[in-house]
């Protein structure tokens, strides 16, 4: 520990400096170094925002255990699944969870549980730049998960570049609403043990908490995705927030543009990323000096990140995004999908899009749902750029569904606020090319969303639809 006694992880009342969370976590080690079967290399966690899970994930690597992280939104019947994918036979929660009997169920520690080690029996087994830290499943949303295996080398490539990247200091601190068991969150867990800063944890995202922390000048950074911004936006106060707070990491899609002007009037800096699991979090940003001027740019590369497009034959500058760096990972779990890597190591991303003259990344869709239409390629985002900015549409999801004469057409999914007619519906519409517009649009009660807000379009290109159509509006 470089700096002990500097403020490491803020809970609710409770403020662990370094020092303290070390103790703490060398407790909680010693307990499941004492309940584990000392075989067990990989364990899977199933944890919410809280203390007990920030302390479980430290003491686990401290053992030199493998986590896989569980998605608590899954059903028990997925978790079994993945489990089973990854080869993982012990689970850790709070309660019980009904999974299958193959798995054996431990709890967090009790306080009564714990014992206080001295520093010379403390455990260090863990963090080996090789070794496997954390196994997250690609959020499915239009496809099949698959296990990611991300290395204590990744994150920390990944801690390294976003320091760089956001001129983050010692001194600074960082909110974490997002999920831990998400890399979102889990790469604010590893940005603060490698670069020595404050981890501000909540149990989960309040617009009203979030606000009041800012406004009382806690915080320096915070991660949100879209939704999230857009939920805060209207409590932030006209002069913005304090000048110790420095910017807000937007990740899982593009802002709507309204949201994005709307903080940059207030003098709230928003600093747009692009990641994935496969990348530990963030590989390209676009700082709040450049959103004017590169609008629709996801940014530029971190440092260490090369990015290269393959090049659709019919097209001389979009193509698929490829990327490489020491953050991106070089295998799935089970070496499933090995395509996903060129020969010569760089990853497909699956997502479409270009570089312009001065290296901008410009995402235009995932390849997986790009929708062509009697041979034209139409990608959903230009539609849903369109119908978002109505007042009235508070969210859109846009997919490709089969048709007898041109193969696919766009239809389309809003949420709205209020009624909408079909006038305005023509009117917004009306900046695309007519084979863009789409053949249906329902009205939905919610468009599934994975815990960090991306829509799960498959779920909307199956029966399982009608689950969220209230009626179609044409």
């Amino acid at each position: 520990m470089l700096h002990p006694d500097a403020p490491a992880c803020q809970w609710n009342d409770q403020c662990l400096s370094f020092r303290e969370l070390t103790s703490h976590v060398q407790s909680f080690a010693e307990y499941y170094h004492r309940i584990l079967p000392k075989a067990s290399e990989r364990v899977a966690l199933y944890c919410e925002n809280d203390l007990d899970g920030y302390l479980s994930i430290l003491a686990l690597w401290e053992l030199g255990k493998e986590i896989q992280f569980v998605n608590t939104r899954l059903t028990t019947n997925e978790i079994s699944e993945q489990m089973a994918d990854a080869g993982t036979f012990i689970l850790i929660s709070a309660k019980k969870l009904a999974v299958n009997e193959q798995i054996t169920w431990y709890s967090f520690p009790d306080p009564s549980e714990l014992h206080v080690l001295q520093p010379k029996d403390w455990f260090d087994e863990g963090y080996q730049e090789a070794s496997i830290a954390s196994i997250m499943y690609t959020s499915g949303t239009t496809g099949k998960p698959k296990g990611v295996p991300q290395t204590f080398a990744n994150h920390y490539a990944s801690s390294q570049a976003t320091a760089l990247s956001l001129e983050v200091d010692r001194s600074d601190s960082w909110i974490c609403c997002v999920p831990l068991y998400h890399i979102s969150g889990l790469s604010i867990l590893l940005r603060s043990l490698a670069l020595g800063i404050q981890v501000i944890l909540l149990q989960g995202f309040s617009p009203q908490q979030v606000h009041q922390l800012l406004a009382n000048g806690s915080g320096n950074y915070i991660s949100l995705v879209s939704k999230m911004l857009k939920d805060l936006e209207p409590l932030i106060p006209e002069s913005g927030y304090a000048p110790s707070f420095k910017k807000v990491l937007l990740g899982g899609g593009p802002g709507e543009g309204r949201v994005m002007q709307a903080c940059m009037e207030k003098q709230v800096p928003v600093m747009l990323s692009y990641g994935m699991t496969e990348t530990c979090s963030q590989i390209v940003a676009l700082s709040p000096e450049s959103f004017e001027a590169k609008n629709g740019s996801s940014g530029k590369a971190l440092s260490g990140v090369s990015i290269r497009i393959q090049k659709d034959t019919k097209s001389d500058q979009m193509g698929e995004i490829l990327v490489k760096g020491p953050s991106i990972i070089n295998h799935y779990l089970n070496r499933v999908n090995p395509h996903s890597w060129t020969e010569d190591g760089w990853f497909h991303t699956g997502d479409w899009g270009y570089l312009d003259e001065e290296d901008y990344l410009y995402i235009v869709s995932r390849m997986s749902e790009r929708i062509i239409s009697g041979g034209e390629n139409i990608f959903p985002v230009e539609i849903e750029r369109v119908l978002i900015a109505c007042n009235k549409i508070a969210e859109v999801a846009v997919v490709g569904a089969w048709d007898v004469t041109w193969g696919q057409t766009p239809v389309a999914y809003v949420r709205l606020d209020e009624p909408l007619t079909d006038r305005e519906i023509t009117e917004l519409l009306a900046p695309l090319a007519r084979y863009k517009h789409p053949t249906k649009i329902y009205c939905v009660s919610e468009i599934p969303k994975t815990a960090t807000g991306k829509p799960i379009k498959r779920l909307l290109m199956t029966e399982e639809r009608v689950n969220y159509i209230e009626y179609q509006i044409r």
